[in-house]
């Protein structure tokens, strides 16, 4: 199969594509990591205030297995965030071939269009004068 610059130019536009979803993908793992985050520092507030003057009517073990489920919930969030970072990488890498193809591709289609002129002109000049 010839490839053609619209072909190569199609592929990377489908790769752009798919990259972007994968930048999506990371940045919604990174908003609810920051929200697990930020809900442990208040299950860490309430546990630390039980004993003061804002007594916490929560329990301890509530806050205790909240916080559990939130360390197994990063867990599963950091992996996938690393599934995705290595597919936005693969993709990353695929779109960078595919410039170095297409930029072939175009250096061998001017060349190929030079040498067309050349012989053109090679051919007019050794015909010499018409009359």
């Amino acid at each position: 199969m010839v490839a053609t610059q619209a072909v190569y130019r199609e592929l990377i536009r489908l790769q752009k594509l798919t990259k972007l979803r994968h930048e999506m993908e990371l940045f919604h793992l990174q908003t609810q990591s920051a929200a697990v985050e930020a809900e442990n520092v208040d299950l860490f507030k309430m546990h630390d205030g039980r004993f003061g003057v804002d007594a916490s009517i929560v329990p301890v073990d509530i806050i205790m297995r909240r916080l559990e489920t939130n360390k197994a919930r990063q867990a599963g969030l950091e992996e996938t965030a690393i599934a995705e970072r290595r597919n936005w990488l693969k993709v990353s890498r695929t779109i960078d071939t595919l410039n170095r193809k297409l930029r072939k591709l175009d250096e061998e289609l001017m060349r190929a269009e030079a040498a067309t002129e050349l012989d053109e002109s090679i051919s007019h000049l050794l015909a010499g004068p018409q009359i």
